[in-house]
């Protein structure tokens, strides 16, 4: 399904039981921890991007193979992950539609599967990134939005269209990492705390349906706390008796 933008997942359903606004959970850490915004600390990775992309070097003449199981296995932290459902909140696109599709994609490349290679290493399962359009439109995520690794992740030469001529800009995405990782990893501390999270890497898709369903779970145990404060304070009429 698309909506009027051309984008995957519209919101024709919204998930059954909204969860905790990401939107409003990012601005709440970022204001904890001093963490400068989604745009800001991507960049450092955008600027080289832009600039590979005016010597003739972009995706233009590629058919999106780093999107596709065969080349991708892209892992992200609960950081990206709440950044990511916050824009696909600010878009309209957090939907029941889009549950059921991130579902399908776990089942289909096992990514709950977790398979331990030691010294706290998982194997990293390929996947064809639910967000992928097909060739001609490519992906549906927003730059501010795109995991460090997509951004990072470049032709090596002109007019690529096959496999293997494409690498990760690593010295680029040190220099990211060094210039924000310390306030990074101040909230993703933050995120992992208060929302119950275990882990600290995992694949997109699995990394997105798992911090929905701690957004909701944090929901429903707001509202039950405000009930019950509710319940407890005295009346209206009890105070004018």
């Amino acid at each position: 399904m698309k909506n009027k933008k051309g984008n995957k997942f519209p919101s024709t359903s919204p998930a059954t039981a909204p969860p905790t606004s990401p939107q409003k959970v990012i601005q709440k850490i970022s204001v904890a921890t001093g963490l400068p915004c989604a745009k800001t600390r991507r960049e450092p990775v955008q600027n080289e991007m832009r600039n590979l992309n005016a010597q003739g070097r972009d995706c233009w003449s590629c058919s999106g193979m780093c999107c596709t199981y065969e080349h991708n296995s892209m892992q992200i932290d609960p950081l990206q992950a709440l950044e990511l459902l916050a824009y696909l909140e600010e878009e309209g696109r957090l939907s029941d539609d889009l549950e059921r599709a991130l579902e399908e994609n776990i089942a289909r490349f096992r990514l709950d599967k977790d398979f331990s290679l030691g010294r706290g290493r998982e194997f990293r399962r390929g996947f064809d990134c639910p967000f992928f359009l097909g060739k001609v439109k490519g992906c549906s995520i927003g730059r501010n939005a795109k995991p460090y690794g997509c951004l990072g992740f470049n032709p090596l030469q002109e007019k690529v269209s096959t496999a293997g001529k494409c690498a990760s800009n690593l010295v680029v995405l040190t220099e990211r990492e060094k210039a924000f990782g310390e306030r990074e990893e101040l909230a993703n501390q933050k995120i992992v705390k208060e929302l119950g999270l275990y882990w600290r890497k995992k694949s997109l898709p699995f990394a997105l349906k798992d911090t929905l369903k701690a957004l909701r779970k944090d929901k429903s145990e707001r509202q039950t706390l405000e009930l019950a404060r509710q319940e407890k304070s005295p009346s209206k009429h009890n105070d004018l008796v």
